[in-house]
């Protein structure tokens, strides 16, 4: 399927949640300005949505395993429904022995770490819970691969705390990342990391970071123009050169 470049454009300006965003961010610029065109220019089969749902309302509402199954496979697209299971089961067996209160979410609101003026990233744990008096926020992800690198993570680690566990209700919190990745037998396990366990990108190296991002999306923000203006050029070309006086099949 053709790239529309025009949305291409418009995702630079849109960057996704915190988690994805800072896979984009890689070594050097080349590397990072080829991420950020895979993002743009790509379109996802399928999405973790259903199966963050129905994490969701396991916590938020104390649904029972068969009623989360329930929740991925009745909606979503058809392509995801096995994915977003697995995530879901994987989900439940972790929480046999974590033990996740019922009943015991809480409100919040969806908090931007700000990479420039204009470019914010979205900030939001899946759920906020109330454990033993204090809130939890509980980032979930649900890839089946965890490919992020060090500075990776502790550049997630670095947002997180920046956009939304430095508020004030949350200053004092414990907050958990939960990831599921496949083993090398194709079944997903449990992945945890509680806050602290990744030191946080002094000021500095922060800025650099975000540097980096910001030179290689001003890059792909060039490359997908130069495609657009030769895509458009080639467009006129054609219809300057067909000839509308030529009678069409039915005309015949």
């Amino acid at each position: 399927m053709p790239v529309d470049l025009s949305k291409a454009l418009t995702k630079l300006d849109r960057p996704p949640s915190s988690h994805n965003w800072v896979r984009f961010v890689r070594s050097t610029q080349p590397e990072t300005t080829r991420s950020i065109l895979s993002f743009v220019r790509g379109m996802p089969r399928f999405t973790y949505q259903t199966g963050s749902s129905a994490i969701r309302d396991r916590l938020a509402l104390g649904i029972d395993y068969e009623t989360a199954v329930a929740i991925t496979q009745r909606s979503g697209a058809p392509a995801g429904r096995d994915q977003n299971r697995g995530l879901v089961d994987a989900f439940f067996e972790y929480d046999r022995d974590r033990k996740y209160p019922k009943f015991a979410s809480v409100g919040f609101e969806k908090q931007w770490f700000r990479v420039s003026r204009e470019i914010l990233v979205p900030v939001a744990p899946l759920s906020v819970i109330r454990e033993h008096e204090r809130f939890v926020p509980l980032f979930v992800c649900g890839w089946s691969q965890v490919q992020l690198n060090l500075s990776q993570r502790r550049l997630l680690a670095t947002v997180c705390e920046d956009a939304f566990l430095s508020l004030t209700d949350y200053m004092d919190s414990p907050a958990e990342f939960l990831f599921f990745p496949k083993n090398a037998s194709g079944i997903r396990e449990s992945e945890v990391w509680s806050r602290g366990d990744y030191d946080l990108l002094p000021e500095g190296e922060l800025n650099d970071q975000v540097m980096l991002y910001l030179a290689a999306r001003e890059e792909a923000r060039a490359i997908l123009a130069a495609e657009k203006a030769a895509a458009d050029e080639a467009a006129k070309d054609t219809s300057e050169h067909t000839d509308p006086s030529a009678p069409s099949l039915f005309d015949k």
